[in-house]
């Protein structure tokens, strides 16, 4: 009886689905879902019906689900509402996030405009991705999000954590937020390659107050860069990227050419950046390359929390190149490639960084480092610095920031000496 339970319900499922499918595939141009017959969307109206149908649930998110764009689509006048979402009042459901996957077939969009003065978690042309996104060109995106309890605000995509590979942000692309905001993804736990950024300007919201002495990891002015605002967890490879990082506000934290943040991540290889960092107001953890990097050496540290393993200690930082111009008076761990390693659950996460370049010029930080601000525990080699300090060779290949820079999940403890 229990088999015979079970294969009916494995029928009725099998039914569902198809049901589902023969109805979503009238809001599209063509086919059925599949891998060798993916949903085709031609149109602004068969994209925003994509959105719709993951946002309202309805759809579960397309698991398994297929879609191929068959034509460039402009934008321009749609009151545009991201491919998904996360449920801020139920964070358990995932019925409203992407699960498919998109391949843009070398085709664009343009023309996204999406401004937000109340909170939000995952924006861009998709919202939250656990599928994948590839193949896409996405041209002309103005974003701003200011509520300070906003989040995870891209170009492309907001939230990814699935594969994001094959992409491109071009045009004119103004995008804003306050937590993890980024030209491709603004946060990420997933994977990304083949990522550029041909030209951007990311804009980092919101004020800190560091007065205490102890600089401590924050949700608000926090974690900006021109391919992801904030990574924790995978990898990156390949990536390339151009343009402008602002932070508006007071002590930001988490600045970088490539990324903001790059933690727990076991590699990020073969990365190119051309920036300039603006921080008026101060700031922390600032770096051409990245803001703060590392992985712990215990590789499963996160792994309850935040469901990310690392397989590498130290985190490997391998072939990149960066040419930065940073104007960040008053800034500290600082460094002309990466900014900090991060102390987090009793030690500070580290780097081995080879085979990378940097030129460029700092203003205004103090004590920083021609590669790395702050570098404890890790391993610096075959590594090619031309840095300058307010116009002065920068011969430090590491800085001297005594004050840890440190997770919140430090709580209130004091950290050890």
């Amino acid at each position: 009886m229990k088999k015979l339970t079970s294969i009916l319900l494995a029928l009725c499922l099998m039914l569902a689905m198809c049901a589902v499918a023969t109805a979503e595939a009238s809001i599209f141009a063509g086919g059925a879902g599949t891998e060798d017959d993916p949903f085709e969307i031609a149109t602004a109206e068969q994209l925003l019906a994509l959105a719709a149908t993951v946002n309202d649930g309805s759809a579960q998110g397309y698991p398994g689900q297929f879609f191929v764009l068959t034509n460039d689509i402009d934008l321009a006048g749609v009151d545009w509402q991201p491919i998904g979402h996360m449920d801020l009042e139920d964070m358990s459901n995932t019925s409203c996030m992407f699960f498919g996957t998109f391949d843009g077939q070398g085709h664009t969009i343009s023309n996204v405009t999406f401004n937000s003065d109340y909170p939000v978690c995952g924006v861009g042309v998709i919202g939250m991705n656990l599928g994948e996104v590839k193949n896409l060109t996405v041209e002309n995106v103005q974003i701003r999000c200011e509520d300070t309890y906003s989040m995870a605000i891209g170009g492309i995509v907001g939230y990814n954590m699935g594969a994001v590979h094959d992409v491109t942000l071009t045009g004119k692309n103004d995008i804003a937020g306050v937590n993890a905001t980024g030209g491709i993804c603004g946060g990420s736990t997933g994977t990304t390659w083949n990522c550029t950024v041909e030209d951007a300007t990311i804009h980092v919201l919101g004020d800190n107050d560091f007065s205490d002495g102890r600089i401590i990891q924050c949700d608000i002015g926090e974690c900006g860069g021109l391919i992801i605002g904030g990574s924790f967890g995978g990898t990156m490879d390949n990536c390339t990227a151009k343009g402008t990082v602002v932070a508006e506000g007071n002590e930001p934290v988490g600045l970088g050419g490539i990324a903001g943040c790059l933690e727990m991540m076991d590699r990020v290889t073969n990365c190119t950046a051309e920036v300039e960092i603006i921080s008026e107001k101060g700031g922390h953890a600032i770096g051409g390359l990245c803001g703060f990097s590392g992985t712990h050496s215990v590789g499963d540290i996160a792994l309850a929390t935040e469901g990310v393993q690392t397989t590498e200690y130290p985190g490997i930082i391998d072939n990149c190149s960066v040419t930065v111009k940073m104007n960040v008076p008053g800034a500290t761990h600082v460094g002309g490639l990466i900014g900090t390693g991060l102390y987090y659950y009793g030690e500070e996460t580290a780097f081995r960084i080879a085979n990378c370049t940097v030129n460029g010029e700092i203003i205004g930080a103090v004590t920083p480092g021609a590669v790395a601000g702050r570098a404890e525990n890790s391993v610096i080699e075959s590594c090619e610095a031309s840095v300058t300090l307010d116009g002065e060779a920068l011969t430090e290949e590491i800085g001297k920031t005594e004050t840890m820079y440190e997770s919140s999940d430090q709580g209130e403890e004091e950290p050890a000496a």
